[in-house]
């Protein structure tokens, strides 16, 4: 005659199971998780805020991963620097070197200046952002002149090839991110329910087994 299952390893099995199906589910959903992280700014020069007291002859930002060349010129990054009367201050296109873009600028008047940048991030997706700095030169200090529009990069106009003006929204992951999040809890649902009615099953066969009448000799 089958032994039955005792009520409390029964129940530290079906425990056992559904930490290990949840387990698993966060393994599934990990790797997506992090694949829809966005590269972010983390160092500038100038840093945001900061007063910047000497001529600058290069803005530089630097970012947690790589950031894409994807026309391998430089021009699907995007660098502006906007200072007095709204005129542009950056001399030249962006370039990009690993995890750094940069771009030659020369500085006007003193005054608040603001950086704008677009990149393709390491994930293939386009963000942008932007950042102040105050910009006081020593007495005598020859300011540039400025243009009114910024100069012609990635095949002409203020926008690199194939992507939008760093004006625009940066791209959002919270859609992208929700759904990988629902479908790794549903994976692990899902392996909690077919491991409890597995063992629900081998309960009541067992049971049924302890219970029936021994044969005759």
């Amino acid at each position: 005659m089958l032994a039955s299952v005792h009520p409390s390893r029964f129940g530290r099995s079906v425990l056992l199971a559904a930490l290990g199906a949840a387990v698993v589910g966060v393994l599934a959903l990990a790797p997506a998780a992090s694949a829809s992280a966005h590269d972010y700014l983390v160092e500038s020069s100038p840093a945001a805020n900061s007063t910047q007291t000497t001529p600058l002859k290069t803005v530089s930002l630097t970012f947690n991963d790589r950031v894409l060349d994807l026309s391998g010129d430089g021009s699907s990054a995007l660098v502006q620097v906007i200072g007095p009367e709204r005129k542009h201050f950056e001399t030249g296109c962006a370039s990009i070197l690993d995890r750094t873009v940069s771009a030659p600028v020369a500085l006007g008047a003193a005054g608040t200046y603001e950086v704008t940048w677009q990149i393709v991030s390491a994930d293939g997706h386009t963000v942008s952002g932007s950042f102040g700095f105050s910009y006081a030169p020593p007495a005598g200090t020859t300011p540039a002149d400025g243009q009114a529009s910024p100069p012609a990069c990635g095949g002409g106009g203020s926008s690199a090839a194939g992507v939008p003006t760093a004006a625009s929204t940066p791209a959002s992951d919270g859609d992208g991110l929700g759904l990988v999040i629902g479908i790794g809890i549903g994976i692990g649902l899902l392996a909690i329910a077919g491991v409890v009615a597995v063992l629900l099953t081998a309960r009541r066969s067992t049971r049924g087994s302890s219970q029936a009448p021994a044969a005759d000799d």
